[in-house]
């Protein structure tokens, strides 16, 4: 037996705890005082043997259940021998019906076994519709379990989505070969609509397999908003519903100490920018005009002294020469620091307006719709991982992860000991 992450079994080192307590635990003698012991029975001496006999039992059970849990946080792998010989074919299941990828895996050799790209990696079968589940698969955290797999050689079907590639390039021992299944299919889906001082926008995402782009469009007819005010009906032939959203008035508060009156006009110029081509109303509020931190986008601190408000988003001018950009986000939740001050070089080459615009990311909904409908494509040398050849024989051994099995035995371990402890009231 291996371990993914050997450094867990210090923490076997808790053994010693039950061990402790089943030793503190023990009851000191008291003297009893009895005028005769003719009618103390012999079964007295059985039944303290019996009492002293299952406490170690149940010593021993809440020790393997510690070792048990510790073998899982340090993720136990049994070593089999790899076949070099046999191939292994794994087919995303959301092209398992198409016809072309049909026809290929009907074609094989019947020792080669066939799987589905998804976690556990369930066997294909040629009798069952697949095309219902377009479950995305992570492609490089499904690499990682690849391993787990007999064959030294895979080949992989699969749409190889951008949206599929999530983490770190992982590192594998698998010779893995990627048949991308290209689509030239483009995809135009609407996302959601915008209601604004110029009328109903429609924004459109556009994807295929090379580039997603985004459309806006004037709405004149053809729709209608629900009562409710928060979504909006395209009454077209496929008639579908989008999300609305209300382009509300933004508010800024800024707060400017003497000697930072270069900083805020060139902030507030920057604001002025957006607000032209965001085609949205910004109000910056100083002074008595400040409004409460949670009714506002965004608060601003120009200034020298120290600063503390955790509510609400904020930019603070924090000076940095170390820093890449004029503003940069923080270890801290919504708290953005201006890390230089202001003049007319830095604010156009660094791109003041634009990190401000990021800063207040007014886009998070559409963020997350384009990602759901984003059909673009990579290429087999994108989406492959670090191949690392075996130094050894021994290292050519695939890992089966035999995490669940510890997981049962574990858990018949604690239901045993909660049985007898119970029973024997300990």
């Amino acid at each position: 037996m291996v371990f993914a992450n050997p450094s867990y079994l210090w923490a076997l080192l808790g053994l010693l705890v039950p061990l402790a307590i089943h030793f503190w635990s023990k009851k000191e003698a008291r003297t009893v005082k009895i005028g005769s012991i003719q009618l103390l029975d012999e079964s007295n001496s059985r039944q303290s043997s019996s009492i002293q006999l299952n406490e170690w039992l149940l010593l021993l059970l809440r020790m393997l259940i510690v070792a048990l849990i510790v073998l899982l946080m340090a993720g136990p792998q049994w070593r089999i021998n790899g076949n070099q010989k046999q191939i292994t074919y794994l087919v995303e299941a959301s092209i398992a019906n198409e016809p072309s990828i049909g026809s290929i895996l009907d074609s094989l050799h019947e020792d080669s076994p066939v799987f589905l790209l998804k976690k556990g990696f369930p066997e294909w079968e040629t009798d069952i519709d697949y095309s219902g589940d377009q479950e995305q698969p992570n492609y490089w955290q499904l690499v990682q379990k690849i391993d787990s797999l007999r064959s030294d050689s895979i080949v992989v079907f699969t749409k190889a989505m951008v949206k599929g590639i999530r983490g770190m390039r992982p590192n594998t021992q698998k010779k893995i070969h990627w048949v991308v299944m290209e689509s030239e299919e483009t995809q135009d889906v609407p996302l959601l609509a915008l209601n604004g001082e110029s009328g109903v926008e429609l924004i459109t995402s556009s994807s295929n397999s090379v580039a997603t782009g985004i459309h806006r469009e004037l709405l004149v007819d053809g729709f209608e908003i629900f009562d409710s005010g928060d979504s909006l009906r395209l009454l077209s032939s496929a008639a579908k519903t989008v999300p609305l959203i209300s382009l509300d008035t933004l508010h800024i508060n800024m707060y400017v100490e003497e000697n930072f009156e270069r900083e805020e006009n060139y902030i507030k110029a920057s604001f002025r920018a957006l607000s032209a081509f965001l085609k949205r109303e910004i109000i910056i509020h100083k002074e008595e005009d400040i409004l409460p931190n949670n009714e506002t986008t965004l608060n601003i601190w120009l200034g020298n002294e120290a600063n503390d408000h955790p509510e609400g988003k904020w930019l603070i001018y924090w000076p940095n020469p170390m820093a890449k950009q004029l503003i940069e986000l923080t270890n801290a939740k919504n708290i953005y620091h201006l890390t230089s001050r202001l003049n007319p070089k830095n604010t156009v080459e660094k791109h003041l307006p634009e990190q401000l615009l990021d800063i207040l990311d007014l886009n998070k909904e559409l963020k997350a719709l384009v990602r759901e409908v984003d059909v673009r494509q990579l290429d087999e040398t994108e989406i492959n991982p670090n191949y690392v050849e075996p130094k050894k024989k021994r290292e050519r051994a695939t890992m089966i992860d035999i995490s669940l099995w510890v997981f049962c035995l574990l858990a018949g371990l604690m239901i045993l000991e909660r049985l007898i402890a119970n029973y024997k009231k300990q």
